[in-house]
């Protein structure tokens, strides 16, 4: 039985990524299905060696498993003494490179708009108003002491010092849960070399303050599956996880529903607790309605619908530029209550939606409206709504070439006005020698050489999406396919995003992949092997 449920998994699984590895020569290449006589041929070739990957990666799994966990003199040195702390040393000797070079740190167009509003009061929830009020009052004591480099580079500074430590505190639970060495090196090895991390760590930008609470959110989760009774009948534990749920979402809107599904998940894995998570699913649910409501009433303005609607606008504007002349007067007077229909037609872009939903003219009364004509649209032209589907979204699960700030931001906004205005703030002359030196390292390796698979967010949503599927394969693990909750819900976030391929709302993702492998590891040997050893 488990060896057919493998097989009908494993070619569900290659089925669903031969279809996204042709989306992506479409989009990515040009390719054009039709016009290649050796079409059919090629998918199932890659049908067939996608299978075969993938059953050799679910083989070497169990081969892993059933030898047995050999005692590490270095690993034991290095990970599991003074809780962590030596691995998080090591993190921060390695970027703080990064740092020093790019003194006083990298500004951000949204960063900078949200300091601007803090300044001016005219506070708005477009970007979580929490992030407003941590990054601000810091960046803007530097200007009180004459320089306004000093605030962005002690905040940067604190996020530096923040994000590594929260990272090693992924070491700290994987020597508590006896992780092999050979996991915690690859995940040392991981943050060490990719520059992304160090480089997040000294840009002023509000992804470094979610990603790692949503790290943190998965450790204590993983915790939950693992010993859920034990856990939520300790008060402390109860609080820390609550605030843990809080702050994901006043860090970004969209942690609220990775908060409230993985809530459902609970419910659903953790009996004997079923009344306590749903408690907290209420209380979470009452307190974001509550929250919502205040804001307003403080003078903070809401912030608006249009980062939920990419996909739906982007589809509107590809339809108005290749359909614009079937487009009728009722039609084009309801879109362009929403949006500006005399624009978005020419200024769309297939893989960001910014030039579409920055139009939107924050009517909410005639979204109902809007939807009646987009779906009339939609079934006058399917196709063109699913080619701006994946036109825009193919980035997150196939190869594109070009991704968005690969390794992160390494200059400033010299385009964006209010830069130019207000915040003009140079890196240091002295280590321009050395900055040019890294970024050369950094073009050779991930942006044109071998390493640039990194780069790729369809390397981390497949290696998950994989993971998944060995645990649904085997009868004693597949309980735990709630533990892959957040994740779905951060995937689906990044398909309707505004970027496509963007690695910032990746980070999530990427920040706790290893650890999903490594909490396979401790559920695969508990459940599986200790229980093997019982029936002998």
């Amino acid at each position: 039985m488990k060896v057919r449920l493998r097989r009908i998994i494993i070619i569900l699984i290659s089925i669903l990524f031969t279809i996204c590895f042709f989306v992506g020569r479409v989009f990515d290449r040009n390719y054009h299905l039709m016009r290649d006589q050796w079409f059919i041929p090629k998918v199932l070739l890659v049908f067939v060696i996608t299978c075969m990957i993938f059953a050799v990666f679910y083989k070497g799994f169990d081969i892993y498993f059933s030898k047995e966990m050999k005692d590490h003199i270095a690993g034991k040195a290095l990970f599991d003494q003074k809780n962590g702390k030596i691995a998080w040393l090591i993190i921060m000797l390695v970027w703080i490179p990064n740092y020093i070079s790019y003194l006083p740190g990298v500004f951000t167009v949204d960063a900078i708009n949200q300091i601007e509003q803090f300044a001016s009061h005219n506070l708005t929830n477009h970007h979580p108003i929490l992030t407003t009020f941590i990054e601000a009052p810091i960046v803007l004591l530097g200007k009180h002491m004459g320089y306004l480099g000093i605030g962005l580079a002690i905040y940067l500074l604190l996020i530096f010092i923040l994000s590594s430590y929260i990272i090693s505190r992924g070491f700290a639970w994987m020597s508590k849960h006896h992780t092999p060495y050979a996991i915690r090196t690859i995940m040392l090895v991981y943050f060490c070399i990719y520059p992304i991390w160090s480089a997040y760590a000294r840009t002023l930008v509000k992804d470094t303050l979610f990603y790692p609470v949503f790290y943190l959110y998965i450790l204590f989760f993983f915790d939950l599956l693992i010993d859920h009774k034990r856990l939520l009948s300790q008060k402390r534990k109860l609080v820390q996880f609550i605030v843990l749920s809080i702050l994901l979402c006043l860090v970004r809107h969209n942690g609220f529903y990775v908060a409230v599904v993985t809530m459902v998940g609970l419910i659903i894995f953790c009996k004997g607790n079923r009344k306590k998570c749903t408690v907290l699913l209420i209380g979470l649910v009452a307190f974001w309605q509550i929250y919502n409501a205040v804001l307003p009433r403080v003078g903070i303005i809401p912030g608006g619908k249009q980062e939920m609607l990419s996909i739906p606008f982007q589809q509107t504007a590809r339809y108005v530029k290749e359909h614009g002349k079937e487009v009728t007067k009722e039609e084009k007077m309801t879109i362009n209550k929403v949006l500006n229909y005399d624009t978005i037609g020419k200024n769309y872009d297939p893989n960001l939606s910014d030039p579409v939903k920055n139009t939107y003219k924050r009517k909410d009364e005639y979204i109902s409206e809007y939807f009646r004509v987009w779906w009339k649209q939609f079934l006058k032209h399917p196709q063109t709504y699913v080619n701006a589907t994946f036109n825009g979204t193919y980035g997150y699960y196939a190869y594109k070439d070009q991704i968005k700030n690969p390794c992160g931001y390494y200059g400033q906004p010299e385009n964006f006005w209010k830069y130019q205005k207000k915040y003009q703030v140079h890196f240091k002359n002295q280590f321009s020698i050395g900055r040019m030196a890294y970024e050369g390292t950094v073009d050779k390796l991930f942006i044109k050489g071998p390493l640039k698979i990194l780069t790729q967010p369809m390397l981390y949503n497949w290696a998950m999406i994989l993971l998944l599927g060995y645990f649904l394969q085997d009868e004693k693990l597949r309980k735990y396919w709630v533990a892959f909750l957040p994740f779905m819900i951060s995937f689906l976030i990044c398909i309707a995003s505004p970027v496509n391929g963007d690695l910032r709302y990746m980070l999530p993702i990427m920040s706790t992949c290893i650890l999903y492998y490594a909490f396979a590891i401790n559920r695969i040997d508990d459940e599986c092997n200790t229980k093997d050893i019982k029936e002998e």
